[in-house]
């Protein structure tokens, strides 16, 4: 049975503001906002840290170990989750190895800890790592710009009205959600990691 058309605009949100999608994009695009930063070392850690999770995530949405390439079932997640701290940890020491510039590990430890976190809760109960991303990513990449809080905000509540609509998660998972990602983009900030 096809989706009921009231929830297109949803699944579209949910697909465009996806957490591999967003993260990627974070990381590929690092040297734009630190000039350190080599393109290289920006293609090595978003390998490790999205898109090698990713192409697994497809091979057991292909072998049907996954219902969807969300992952709404929280029951699926462990394993994926499990995947991608073995990756994101493989990717941190090679960018250790190669003597990558300190901003670009930052970034990747961050990512680490968000996925430490939520990964730790969604054992236990079904946050919403969409959210959780979604918050982090905008809140970490516009903190600073004139308008980066409002567009922050604007993002989070919209991935949150779309988890919500997709009955994917509850008011309260979206917000937690909301609270793990803003926390973690807050640790970013923090002078010690800068």
């Amino acid at each position: 049975m096809p989706p009921p058309t009231t929830h297109l605009l949803p699944r579209l949100v949910s697909h465009v503001l996806a957490p591999t999608v967003l993260v990627t994009i974070l990381l590929a695009l690092a040297p734009l906002r630190f000039p350190e930063v080599s393109w290289g070392q920006a293609l090595l850690a978003t390998t490790f840290t999205t898109l090698i999770p990713w192409a697994v995530l497809v091979w057991a949405r292909g072998r049907g170990r996954v219902t969807d390439v969300h992952v709404t079932r929280r029951e699926q997640r462990w394993p994926l989750l499990l995947v991608a701290l073995a990756s994101i940890l493989a990717g941190l020491v090679l960018l250790v190895a190669m003597q990558a510039e300190p901003v670009m590990i930052r970034e990747v430890l961050l990512i680490l800890a968000g996925l430490l976190v939520t990964g730790a809760i969604t054992l236990a109960w079904k946050i919403s790592i969409h959210v959780a991303v979604a918050a982090f990513v905008f809140l970490h990449a516009f903190a600073e710009q004139p308008y980066g809080p409002y567009l922050a905000v604007a993002m989070v509540a919209t991935t949150s009205w779309a988890r919500v609509q997709l009955s994917h998660h509850t008011s309260s998972q979206v917000f937690a959600g909301a609270v793990i990602g803003a926390l973690v983009g807050m640790l970013g900030l923090l002078p010690v990691l800068r």
